[in-house]
């Protein structure tokens, strides 16, 4: 059988006020053709999964960037032509296999997975199409129709990518005769609330694995969705594709999800109280405190340049912590400078918001420009542009200045600069729940920082604009307002 694979993968933070151009997505995964297949194969990604079950699938276009600011609408339109015209020359076909995030906004294009969906299927008419999605998807009933199947992410840390991709081709190979329904529930909950292994999501898996293995049931997915994407796709989204009761099966875990919606609340503390916490933890016991900037979530969008925490670092008189803060004009004025001890104004660069930058001053190791492959369980084997680096002693610690973003989806990043990261008091991770990849394994503890930046734990925060009301926990819902009848909380 002739399957294409490839996909256009962006998670779109609205809130972010820099748009995310053509040149972000040639840095991060761009590949086509022969490119794609060496590539991808035998990585930890949803491409790689579908090579395991496809090993001569047909290999047409992929573009990704790192989360950030509105895709530019010329950049979406390129990788969508490229796309379709690559798919176009690979006919026939006899499916497809896409990777897509589900939370991608682009300028000009109000639902750009349905486009290129949509797009796809006008090429290759009525053959299967499955497309994989981001646990932090927001998918619309438009991409649910231009699709035979969808595939969400079952992990948060993200680690079972490979498995989704090749339960895709799977499903593509098989192509079961299904009916499917999509439900999206007035539900908005933060990154931090949505850890699989904890609850509510825990039960709510248990809830979807019970599902999936009633007989003729093909496809289930739970996905929390991204509160930092203002659309009108907001909330959780229930998918259930099955021979039969789709729609009542998907409305019966609709109930399930809305009966734990109380449990969606973030614990934070503020900076100083965060340190305070960290240097009594870490007293006690051995083994780094994580210090989790949760508003400056790069694997969100956000810029990853915040000095929140360094500065109640420094106040508190914390020594041993690592930071990571993506700032170019440091790293430039870094390797531009004689001398191996240095002066120099970091982070909280990117805007008034992230600020203010902090003076330090300190032995300065230059060093790059610096790639590295990932090794732990998010997108094993995927390659990581760090730019060049400059690694700072400060009064906290070490601060690991990079000229590119670099989300801590693994520990690779640190090991990659000399910095052992179970040797540091303290790390400073800039994001939500996906850090867990890299320092899960030997993190002493976790505490929660309420900062500013882009990706707050309190939704009440953000200034939307286009996303639907009402929405809990921001607006009352009543019983009109729910994708399923009252009675479906009980099960019966």
């Amino acid at each position: 059988m002739r399957i294409g694979i490839g996909g256009i993968w962006h998670e779109t933070n609205s809130f972010v006020p820099e748009p995310t151009g053509l040149a972000q997505f040639r840095a991060y995964q761009y590949f086509a053709g022969a490119d794609l297949l060496d590539a991808l194969r035998g990585t930890g990604t949803e491409l790689g999964g579908a090579l395991e079950a496809i090993p001569r699938a047909i290999p047409l276009f992929f573009g990704a960037a790192l989360p950030s600011g509105p895709v530019r609408r010329d950049a979406f339109e390129s990788m969508l032509r490229d796309l379709a015209v690559r798919t176009r020359a690979a006919l026939p076909l006899d499916g497809l296999v896409l990777s897509l995030h589900g939370a991608m906004m682009a300028d000009g294009h109000p639902d750009p997975e349905a486009e290129i969906v949509g797009t796809l299927r006008e090429i290759v008419g009525p053959v299967p199409i499955a497309v994989t999605l981001d646990y932090h998807a927001n998918p619309g009933p438009a991409l649910a129709a231009a699709a035979d199947f969808l595939v969400g992410y079952r992990t948060y840390p993200h680690s079972d990518m490979a498995a989704r991709g090749a339960e895709a081709a799977e499903l593509v190979l098989g192509n079961p005769a299904v009916e499917h329904s999509l439900l999206r529930l007035p539900l908005l909950t933060p990154p931090a609330t949505q850890e699989h292994r904890a609850e509510p999501m825990r039960s709510i898996l248990a809830a979807a694995d019970r599902l999936r293995a009633e007989p003729g049931v093909r496809a289930v997915s739970t996905l929390p969705g991204f509160a930092y994407a203002d659309c009108d796709r907001l909330g959780f989204a229930v998918y259930v594709a099955a021979r039969a009761r789709a729609a009542e099966r998907a409305r019966a875990l609709a109930a399930e999800v809305w009966s734990h919606r109380a449990a969606f609340t973030a614990e934070l503390s503020d900076p100083d109280e965060a340190v305070r916490e960290a240097l009594r933890e870490r007293s006690t016991d051995p083994g780094p405190v994580v210090l989790v900037d949760v508003a400056d979530n790069v694997g969100g969008g956000a810029p990853g340049d915040g000095t929140a925490i360094l500065h109640a670092l420094a106040r508190q008189g914390a020594t041993g912590a690592v930071a990571v803060l993506w700032d170019p004009a440091a790293v430039a004025a870094a390797h531009a400078a004689s001398g191996e001890r240095q002066e120099l104004r970091i982070g909280g660069h990117s805007a008034d918001l992230m600020g203010p930058p902090m003076t330090v001053r300190g032995r300065v190791d230059p060093r790059g420009p610096v790639t590295y492959a990932r090794t732990g369980s998010y997108m094993r084997g995927q390659r990581v542009d760090m730019g060049r680096v400059a690694v700072v002693e400060t009064g906290f610690g070490k601060a690991v200045l990079t000229e590119n973003r670099v989300a801590p989806f693994d520990d690779d990043h640190l090991r990659a600069v000399g910095v052992v990261p179970e040797e540091a008091a303290f790390l400073v991770a800039k994001g939500a729940i996906a850090w867990k990849s890299g320092f899960g394994g030997y993190a002493r503890k976790a505490v929660y920082v309420g900062t500013p930046g882009y990706c707050p734990a309190d939704l009440a925060r953000l200034p939307y604009r286009f996303r639907p009301t009402p929405m809990h926990p921001l607006e009352h819902i009543g019983q009109d307002g729910l994708p399923f009848h009252p009675h479906d909380e009980d099960g019966h």
